[in-house]
Formats: structure tokens, sequence, C-alpha cells
């Protein structure tokens, strides 16, 4: 008689994992799982409490594969805050439905906690900045947070296949954006500003 495999917490999450990969969030499901797995769903509900602390690890375990895939990619010769960015983007285009689990969907945070998220470990990421710009403490985060704002909307824009961009074009792209707000923080003054509308006499 063949050896029973026993379905551990790790293979129901490995299987979770790529479900979500290649089908989305909302194509899993115990019956996905134990179909993946070839089991019951019996193992699935031993380990798990229930559905949501299983989502809950495997979001945990989404992120740290983003961060490692972040990390992993870092390429010398170029800036580390750039580097972040062209990866931050790089992922939503190689990984575009982890990218949409994480970061385009209803995740009740703030701006500027959603971006420190976004951007791993905050104190690291002011570390950079701080190597690529002489702003004081106050703007730092003001700075990054609307770099991120632009470099989100790209990322947004590739995951859902609304755009397709060469490596090349995203760091340009991301270049330019930091080259103008770095502009704007030296002239504060030199901003759009709409024409004021003229007073019906």
């Amino acid at each position: 008689m063949p050896t029973k495999i026993r379905i551990s917490k790790d293979m129901i999450l490995n299987a979770a994992f790529e479900i979500v990969r290649q089908k989305g969030t909302e194509k899993l499901s115990n019956r996905e799982l134990a179909n993946k797995l070839k089991c019951s769903i019996r193992p699935i509900y031993y380990q798990f409490e229930n559905v949501e602390q299983m989502k809950k690890e495997l979001y945990i375990k989404i992120e740290q594969y983003f961060y490692k895939f972040i990390l992993d990619n870092m390429i010398e010769g170029i800036p580390q805050y750039k580097q972040v960015g062209i990866n931050y983007i790089k992922f939503a285009k190689k990984e575009k439905k982890l990218f949409q689990t994480l970061f385009m969907c209803d995740t009740g945070l703030t701006p500027d906690t959603f971006v420190t998220k976004a951007g791993h470990d905050y104190e690291e990421i002011e570390k950079l900045i701080r190597i690529s710009t002489n702003l004081n403490d106050d703007d730092i985060m003001k700075f990054h947070t609307k770099m991120w704002i632009f470099c989100h909307g790209i990322a947004t824009l590739v995951a859902n296949d609304t755009i397709k961009l060469t490596d090349s074009q995203i760091q340009e792209l991301l270049s330019d954006e930091f080259q103008a707000l770095m502009l704007l923080e030296e002239n504060p003054n030199n901003k759009w500003v709409l024409p004021k509308k003229e007073e019906n006499k």
C-alpha cells in the first residue's frame, strides 16, 4: 500500500502562492487548493483555523517574495533609490497577479503609510534619498510620496497591460520625474498655476 503523503502548511501555502501567481486572488479557494494538491479539503482546515488565516500567511509570503525580488535585481552602476523604483515596476511587469494582490486592492491605508509599506524599510529609503539629494528631513517624505505615486502609476498601467515599456523606457521615465521633482524642490515657486477666471463685469 503506498505511503500516504501528509499535506503540510508549507505545501498549502506554496500551492496557494502558485494559484494566485497564475490566476489571481479571485480564483483562490479551498476547492482550487485541494485540486492542485490532489487531496481533500480536510488537510487545509487541519493546518489553518479558517480561510482568512491562510490568506494572511499567504500575503506575508507574497510580500517576502516581493522584497527578495527587489533586492535580487539590484544592478551596480544605477543609484539604489532609482533601482528600487525600476524593480518595483519590473515586478508589476513580471508578476502581474502578485503585484495586483499586494498593491491594487482596498488596503485601507493612508497615502503616507501605503508609501512606507510599498517602500519596504522607510529608514533605508530615507538613507537612499539622502545619498541622491540634499533634502532635509521634512522634505524627504514629501519627495518620496510624489516619486512613489508616479512610479506606482506606471506600475499599475504595466500590471493591467495598459502600456508596455522596455527597461530603458522605465529608467528614462523615472530619471525625468526625479529631475523634475528636484527642480521643483529647488524652485518651489516654479509651479503650474491655473489662470484666474475673469470676473463678469
